[in-house]
């Protein structure tokens, strides 16, 4: 039997069946094209916000070209002067004071180095140029170009106040020895009288302030046969911890009396001293007591310079891409101090067995200058860590021992065991400053092993660049020589050798110079001798030997320093995504 069944209800199912399975595939494609253009979206923007990041980047680097000195400002600070005189040039103080580092009248409170740097695109919302851009202004928008800004900062906040102590000596001519207790010389008593606030703060928000260092009191009746000596040790507590000398001579042009005291005049070596970057200026020089004797030593102090600076740099790239570095900048090795004297002895008279050498040479033209070549401050010319060192200076440059000093002397030679900077405290710590020289010249492929020797050492031109000499270094005249020069032999100067900058010596056989010409270095001799497998064992006995004939000259320019600590300044201590 055949049935004939009836499928007008199932009309259409065909259909209802295709529309739901496209749907499917449409919602199927929905998704995936959705999926690819949010990953053409994603990879977009990644590539932007990497290029905002490369700003970034510039925009640190910008500024650590601009700290190093290699940007002349777009308006001099003083145009009155030349664009490479240092009150025109970049220190960690102007870069981070806004007045200094930003264009004269821009009302920005942030220091952004418009002073330094090109802003060139301004916003249309704002009136003030907020970025540098890495094109061509005139093609740059903001969707499309790369840019970045960059703001400096004091981490340390060294410019709202600053804290020092103080504590005075005397040098007694009768017991020939330092003292802390009154002097009498020939009826005449001399004493240093402590400040009533002692340690001081001081507010230099606006950039320097009034200080009081101490002062004398003089008493009795007769006469000052000889100077005395005086020293004042200023020791800045914060926003570091450093100290430095104001030294002089206590003199008198006729017979001292009661009421006439302010015939005795404290004579000072330097009525401007500089104290991690803070400048000591005294009143006057000389200064007199009053008519009961007494003298309260006055003067004015400065900022200190930061040894760091946080620069912040926002990079904008393309499709309204931003990104913030924030990078620590060290100012260099030596945290902004270097030695306290132009020649530098460190070390006791005498270690097992072994006795330092000092023989200044006995040329009529040889020359020991503390005067700076730069400025008007003097520090000692030859500096010692111990008054048994000091005494031989002293005795040799009078003109003492067979081969008698015949040259000159500008400022007076001290023990400055007191001012040494941290690094050169003990060999420990200046150990550590020279693993880092010598990692720095390793990589600047300027270190040369035991028994090689440079050609060139450094720039004289300039006074810039760094050389590391492994062991023992003869500089000759073909050399030239400018920067920063460690030896960790001994270093023979021979004719007409010239140098600018600093020279620091760790061998036991220190500095000998041999053959004749004229040898002058403009900067700082450190000679600083220590055993690398001993550092415990203290610094050793300096040697230094000018005995061999031939005319020198030592003279202080903090100028040919300062740009010799360019190989080593201004380098990244860490840097952190915002």
């Amino acid at each position: 039997m055949n049935f004939v069944k009836n499928r007008e209800s199932e009309k259409g199912a065909a259909l209802v069946m295709v529309v739901m399975i496209t749907l499917l595939l449409l919602a199927a494609v929905g998704g995936l094209l959705l999926e690819v253009s949010m990953n053409t979206a994603n990879v977009t923007d990644s590539t932007a916000e990497q290029q905002a990041y490369n700003a970034a980047e510039s925009g640190i680097q910008s500024s650590i070209n601009v700290l190093r000195g290699n940007t002349v400002p777009s308006v001099l600070l003083d145009p009155s002067l030349p664009a490479n005189d240092p009150v025109n040039l970049i220190n960690f103080r102007r870069a981070v004071t806004p007045a200094s580092s930003n264009l004269t009248g821009e009302t920005s409170v942030a220091s952004r180095l418009s002073r330094w740097m090109t802003y060139n695109y301004t916003p249309t919302d704002g009136a003030l140029a907020d970025r540098v851009t890495l094109i061509p202004a005139a093609d740059y928008q903001p969707y499309s170009g790369y840019a970045f800004g960059v703001e400096v900062s004091d981490p340390d906040n060294t410019g709202n106040h600053l804290t020092y102590k103080v504590e005075g000596r005397l040098y007694d001519p009768n017991l020939k020895k330092w003292t802390s207790n009154p002097v009498t010389v020939d009826g005449v008593t001399i004493s240093y009288v402590t400040p009533m606030t002692n340690p001081r703060t001081l507010d230099v928000t606006s950039g320097s302030s009034l200080a009081d260092y101490g002062g004398f009191k003089v008493e009795g009746t007769g006469s000052i046969p000889e100077d005395v000596r005086f020293e004042i040790i200023v020791t800045m507590t914060a926003p570091y911890s450093v100290s430095r000398g104001l030294r002089g001579y206590v003199k008198a042009t006729k017979t001292v009396e009661s009421g006439t005291y302010g015939d005795v005049k404290f004579d000072f070596d330097s009525q401007v001293s500089q104290l991690m970057g803070s400048t000591i200026s005294l009143d006057n020089d000389p200064m007199a007591p009053d008519a009961s004797g007494s003298l309260t030593v006055t003067g004015s102090q400065t900022q200190a310079e930061p040894f760091r600076v946080v620069v912040s740099a926002t990079g904008y790239g393309p499709r309204g891409a931003k990104k913030v570095l924030e990078a620590t900048i060290q100012k260099n090795f030596f945290n902004g101090m270097t030695s306290p004297a132009t020649l530098m002895l460190v070390g006791p008279k005498s270690k097992n067995g072994v006795d330092s050498v000092f023989e200044p040479g006995s040329s009529a033209v040889t020359e020991y200058s503390g005067k700076d070549v730069a400025s008007t401050v003097v520090i000692p010319p030859i500096g010692t860590t111990n008054d048994d060192n000091l005494e031989t200076v002293l005795l040799k440059t009078s003109g003492a021992g067979p081969h008698p000093f015949n040259g000159t002397i500008t400022g007076t030679s001290a023990n400055v065991d007191s001012e040494m900077p941290f690094w050169l405290q003990n060999p420990a710590n200046l150990n550590s400053t020279i693993e880092s020289l010598k990692l720095t010249a390793q990589k600047s492929g300027t270190y040369y092993q035991s028994g090689e020797t440079p050609t060139v050492v450094g720039d004289n031109a300039t006074a810039r660049g760094l050389t590391f000499v492994e062991g023992d270094l003869t500089l000759t005249p073909e050399m030239g020589g400018g920067g920063i020069l460690v030896v960790t032999g001994k270093l023979t100067l021979f004719g007409n050798f010239n140098f600018n900058g600093l020279i620091l010596v760790t061998g036991t056989e220190g500095i000998d110079r041999r053959g004749g010409g004229t040898g002058t270095l403009q900067g700082n001799i450190i000679v600083a001798p220590y055993n690398k497998s001993n550092l415990d064992d203290g610094f050793l006995p300096p040697k230094y030997d000018l005995s061999g004939g031939g005319n020198s000259g030592v003279i202080y320019n903090s100028s040919s320093v300062a740009n010799g600590m360019v190989a080593v300044s201004n380098f990244v201590l860490a840097v952190a995504e915002k």
